[in-house]
């Protein structure tokens, strides 16, 4: 006798679908009870349950997967390039571990990437148990935000040396940058943890998802909030003032037209379009009506997709495009192409080596 499976409450439904491990439920996946089902939801909601198989369009879901693998392809390449150049090839500064620990961050969340893809390639179920569930995503959010965190700092220690000269120069260590870093990742793991805590497996549809209890979204929401304001705003806020303040300070045609100001209004428009909808999107979910919310679930891979590119962004606008990395890069590629056309491996002039300039912007 076929034993006869009963579609989930809307309710819990609904909660576990907008959680943060973006559970994506396939309406395809219902049994002879999904005609009956498709009604109620339907006039509950508000919407179509025929228009598409998933609450996100395959249309998102191609996207944000070719958003995901260019992140990864990009990505770790280039914050490996950058540990390798900033780690091995350079005198140890200040600058440099602010670009190592913006790259170790950035490398670690673009070290997740296929981890994530494969999720998504599997319609969400999530194939790692109970321990990953807990510890893979957490690794995602606390290097993401170690990420956004060194941003900041990088964008103060900038206003330090502009308004400050005096206190940097005599303040600005190696000891003080390298507390700097462990703050970061210190403050990153305390805003992941409650959402680690939170973490379960579920057993639903044949399938097992990686999300939050469905009575704890009440404090999910809640910690939504303290996310986006920690996460997002203040950081948002204060990069925003420290580089509006040095552009004010050192106002001028020639500074405004230059490559800093460049790198500057770069450097803030990435990250208020990479985090902005992550955020934005995280809050509607927890607190909009059901057709934004709904709405909200469609796009969220996307959003994620697109807060990860800011991982692979990173190196091109704070490293690249600094003088003193810029010469290293040319230096160590120019090894390679020698060892690599040379039978004998011709060495690089003492001239060449030379001709290195110490300033990052």
């Amino acid at each position: 006798m076929q034993q006869e499976t009963q579609a989930p409450p809307l309710l819990l439904l609904y909660a576990r679908s907008i959680s943060k491990t973006n559970y994506i439920f396939r309406v395809s996946a219902m049994d002879e009870n999904y005609e009956n089902f498709t009604d109620a939801y339907e006039e509950m909601w508000g919407f179509d349950a025929n228009e598409t198989n998933t609450f996100a369009s395959s249309e998102v879901r191609v996207i944000s997967l070719v958003v995901y693998c260019l992140t990864f392809l990009l990505g770790v390449p280039g914050n490996s390039f950058v540990i390798f150049i900033a780690g091995m090839k350079m005198k140890r500064t200040v600058n440099t571990i602010w670009f190592l620990n913006l790259a170790t961050a950035d490398l670690l969340c673009c070290l997740s990437v296929p981890l994530t893809v494969a999720e998504i390639l599997l319609d969400h179920h999530w194939p790692y148990g109970y321990a990953m569930c807990k510890i893979l995503p957490s690794v995602i959010v606390i290097s993401m935000f170690a990420s956004v965190f060194t941003l900041n700092i990088i964008s103060l220690d900038r206003f330090t040396q502009v308004i400050t000269p005096v206190w940097a120069q005599n303040h600005r260590s190696l000891l003080l940058a390298r507390l700097s870093c462990v703050a970061v990742w210190i403050l990153a793991l305390l805003l992941s943890l409650p959402f680690m805590i939170l973490r379960r497996t579920y057993e639903e549809f044949n399938m097992t998802v990686c999300t939050f209890d469905d009575d704890d979204f009440t404090t999910y929401g809640a910690l939504s909030i303290v996310r986006f304001v920690f996460g997002f705003l203040i950081p948002l806020m204060s990069i925003v003032t420290c580089y509006g303040i040095i552009a004010r300070k050192l106002g001028s045609r020639h500074f405004r037209s230059g490559r800093a100001f460049r790198i500057m209004l770069a450097v803030i428009v990435a990250f208020f379009l990479c985090w902005m909808p992550y955020h934005v999107l995280d809050l509607i979910r927890s607190y909009g009506g059901e057709s934004s919310s709904m709405v909200a679930l469609k796009v969220d891979p996307l959003a994620i997709s697109l807060a990860y590119v800011n991982s692979c962004l990173n190196p091109v606008l704070y490293v690249f495009m600094g003088q003193d990395f810029k010469n290293k890069v040319q230096l160590s590629l120019r090894r390679v192409f020698e060892r690599a056309f040379s039978e004998e491996g011709t060495q690089i002039s003492r001239s060449t080596q030379s001709q290195q300039v110490h300033s990052v912007l």
